[in-house]
């Protein structure tokens, strides 16, 4: 087995492992609905860098980092795109894929 073949099969058997570290989630990217495990790194709630003639005040930026199996997706999404977990509704920022993984860097505005 290669190297790149044990990273893939690690990822499922233990990262994605919905018995070790994922949690199956329900979550929409655009209009595809996926049910799988998961992993959501929360980076919590920080005030956002406010453009030059941005003078709305109360808003902070939400990040959070999803760790999703490539087997799960089966593309990757594109930044800008709209990911939904629950009642939230992210933004794509940032995307990075790896064998077998795909790791998404979304971003939310709330109050």
């Amino acid at each position: 087995m290669n190297f790149k073949a044990q990273i893939e099969r690690d990822l499922n058997a233990i990262f994605h492992n919905s018995n070790e570290h994922a949690c199956i989630s329900e979550f929409w990217i655009g209009k595809n609905r996926y049910k799988g495990p998961v992993i959501l790194d929360d980076g919590g709630a920080q005030d956002r860098k406010k453009p030059y003639a941005d003078h709305v005040d109360g808003l902070t930026l939400v990040d959070l980092v999803m760790y999703a199996p490539l087997s799960l997706l089966k593309t990757t999404p594109k930044r800008g795109q709209t990911v939904e977990i629950g009642d939230d509704v992210y933004t794509v920022a940032k995307v990075h894929a790896e064998v077998g993984e795909v790791v998404l860097y979304l971003e939310m505005l709330a109050e």
